[in-house]
């Protein structure tokens, strides 16, 4: 009779000891696939973060960069300093400043006008430049046979080499708008070198297509241009200025001026400077107001340069009245990163 009792008391604790360590694999399975799950959710916390979107606080700079000036370029030098290309009535000059503001004007002229009535650089203007490989300067240019919009003169756009940016050889024609469907008028180039070493040319155009807007013409060598297919921007927005962001979209500013007496007015746009953003540089969207005109004022032909890596600055001609000069003004992009 004991032998049974004792038989039975030791089947009962195994039963009870085999159930506790089932119960407590379980247990450990169990977390064990919990633990496997937290990376998971961290990774996607982590991709969520880093959808972000870039957006600028504008501020306008006080004082003028240059009094009797027009249509500026910009360009950061090695040393920090900034020199300040513009149109005059000699052709284009240039200026140098050690923060980006205070300008004092460089002797000489950069790329002189051909004083020769109907010339094709009878008249030289709105220069924008690309640093070379081997270290030289090639600036790009609008040469026009005389005053005047589309139909009252042609306009090109020319090239011109230098080693310091001072002294410039011009180089000859670049895009011959005569040949190229731009119908006599492709004027206000803004070059900007691709990721992939190309070099494309945006700039406003006589095209039907670009129905007064902006085209652009895209280069191996910096050369020799291909016309671009279809147009970047259309419906008189012009004067185009270009930058990649951080996140590496193209950043493109633009000028809206509705002038009753030509036509160009549109109920729907203030007169100012305008934003739009592309991932590729070719599709742009996103139409937003920079800064709108002080009355009795007309902006034209913006330029931006990077400050820093949350810093921009926009440089723009500014017109009062006909026959006035021009002067060139300011105004600094701060960078802000708000998520989606």
């Amino acid at each position: 009779m004991k032998t049974k009792v004792l038989i039975i008391l030791i089947v009962f604790l195994l039963l009870i000891g085999g159930g506790f360590f089932v119960g407590k694999n379980l247990l450990v399975q169990k977390t064990e696939v919990s633990k496997e799950e937290i990376p998971k959710i961290e990774k996607e916390e982590k991709v969520s973060e880093e959808k972000t979107k870039l957006k600028f606080e504008w501020v306008k700079d006080s004082g003028i960069r240059i009094s009797d000036g027009s249509v500026p370029y910009v360009h950061k030098l090695k040393d920090g300093r900034f020199r300040l290309y513009y149109c005059g009535v000699e052709g284009i000059l240039s200026a140098i400043s050690e923060d980006g503001l205070n300008f004092e004007k460089e002797p000489g002229v950069r790329i002189s006008s051909v004083n020769i009535k109907g010339n094709q650089e009878s008249i030289v203007c709105d220069p924008t430049l690309i640093e070379l490989p081997d270290g030289k300067i090639r600036m790009y240019y609008k040469g026009a046979t005389g005053p005047g919009g589309p139909g009252e003169a042609i306009h090109k756009i020319f090239s011109a080499i230098s080693y310091e940016g001072l002294n410039f050889e011009k180089e000859g024609l670049r895009i011959d708008s005569e040949k190229t469907g731009d119908m006599g008028w492709a004027s206000v180039p803004e070059a900007i070198k691709l990721p992939d070493g190309k070099i494309r040319i945006y700039y406003v155009s006589g095209d039907p297509e670009a129905d007064g807007g902006i085209m652009s013409a895209i280069s191996e060598d910096g050369l020799n241009f291909q016309k671009e297919k279809g147009a970047r921007v259309k419906g008189n927005f012009v004067d185009p200025a270009i930058t990649i962001l951080p996140d590496g979209k193209f950043f493109l500013l633009v000028i809206y001026n509705c002038r009753p007496e030509k036509g160009y007015c549109d109920p729907n746009f203030k007169n100012g400077i305008y934003s739009l953003i592309s991932e590729d540089g070719l599709n742009f969207s996103d139409l937003s107001l920079v800064i709108q005109y002080d009355p009795g004022y007309e902006f034209l032909d913006p330029t931006i340069v990077k400050i820093d890596e949350n810093t921009y600055r926009v440089y723009f001609g500014v017109r009062t009245r006909p026959g006035e000069p021009m002067f060139i003004q300011s105004i600094t992009g701060y960078l802000k990163r708000s998520s989606l």
